[in-house]
């Protein structure tokens, strides 16, 4: 008798930017995306067992820049849902402070993405190649196979 086990999860991260215009309008530009496929492969002991909880993108899967800064601003993170279930949680985390003669700070833990803005990171004049990687958590054999996809959107606020 063989067992066979087909168990496929494709997720698909989309990387979008908004632009948020105060007085002089702040530009921010996101480039990467993330493609995840899970497999039988994933399998923490072969046949039988659930699937790794989690999974980290690479620590550069995502760079941000910042230009066109009159002083401080806030970059907010949050998700659009095309099909997405319930049970995962993502998050994303700023693993490097980028280039630029102004300031960087938070976001070096990670944070939930949610499908409502909040506050990723701040910093202050031009920031270049700022590097963010993504998690995604509560991977299981339970969920359905299918192709999950959500976009992740990067808003840049004068503050």
């Amino acid at each position: 008798m063989r067992i066979t086990t087909r168990f496929l999860i494709l997720l698909i991260i989309f990387v979008s930017i908004t632009i948020w215009e105060k007085i002089q309008a702040t530009d921010i530009a996101v480039t990467g995306s993330w493609v995840l496929s899970i497999g039988a492969t994933d399998l923490v002991a072969g046949a039988g067992s659930d699937l790794e909880p989690n999974y980290t993108s690479a620590s550069d899967a995502v760079q941000i820049d910042i230009s066109n800064t009159a002083g401080n601003w806030q970059v907010d993170v949050r998700r659009t849902d095309s099909n997405w279930h319930s049970n995962f949680i993502l998050k994303v985390k700023r693993t490097s402070d980028g280039t630029g003669s102004g300031t960087i700070s938070g976001g070096t833990t990670e944070v939930t993405v949610t499908q409502t803005d909040q506050e990723f990171f701040t910093g202050s004049s031009d920031r270049g190649d700022v590097h963010v990687e993504l998690t995604l958590e509560n991977v299981s054999v339970q969920i359905p196979p299918d192709s999950y996809m959500t976009t992740v959107y990067y808003t840049v606020v004068d503050i």
